[in-house]
């Protein structure tokens, strides 16, 4: 069996590459097809147009993004796990294709088409995750008097940031592996420590 990427994904990667390096406004989709060794035509019987591709690359992106993959998460899991997995991953998903995720958002300022995907994308993310919270506040795991949207907006701060700094202040370089980092576990403590039911109502008690 081949292992080699299909049309569809040849032409989102080269996308992902051109749209990170360049702005969605500065890519044509004629660089597009050129970078992914295809024909333009092909591109459109693919994809339509360019605002087809970008539509494309955020399905592809969301299925990385902690909101939407918080509901498939194990039962068997514990909530820490999950929670320090999924940023893991979301730190993972915008570090990859040389920011992708950070240029879209500064693109979504001038440019329409982004502006409309991003409107889509963030606020089901963020959804996804508050929902999570909300389920595992009700099992009294996670803090209840905290609204379950802002410990979503609190995690997404941790792993925003965290990317933010490396690829746009230039501080600290990305990880060689997200998933066993441990600046990042230590990090996610940091949020832990605040959002953990237990890990609260042992702060109180030590104060008593």
């Amino acid at each position: 069996m081949s292992s080699t990427p299909d049309t569809a994904t040849r032409i989102l990667d080269a996308a992902a590459e051109l749209f990170a390096s360049r702005g969605y406004a500065g890519t044509s989709t004629r660089a597009i097809a050129d970078l992914a060794s295809v024909n333009e035509v092909t591109l459109f019987r693919r994809f339509e147009n360019k605002a087809g591709i970008l539509q494309a690359l955020g399905a592809r992106m969301a299925q990385r993004q902690a909101g939407h993959a918080a509901a498939a998460a194990p039962d068997s899991e514990d909530v820490r796990e999950t929670l320090l997995r999924l940023a893991r991953m979301e730190i993972a998903g915008a570090l990859e294709g040389g920011g992708l995720a950070l240029r879209l958002a500064f693109d979504a300022t001038t440019v329409p088409e982004v502006a409309e995907l991003l409107g889509e994308g963030i606020p089901g993310n963020l959804d996804g995750l508050a929902e999570f919270m909300a389920e595992h506040q009700a099992t009294g795991e996670l803090r209840s008097d905290i609204e379950p949207h802002v410990m979503a907006e609190a995690f997404f701060g941790l792993t925003s940031s965290y990317v933010m700094y490396r690829m746009v202040m230039g501080v600290g370089a990305p990880p060689s592996d997200v998933a066993t980092d441990k600046g990042i576990e230590q990090l996610f403590d940091l949020f832990w420590s605040g959002a953990s039911a237990s890990e609260t109502t042992s702060v109180m008690e030590e104060k008593r």
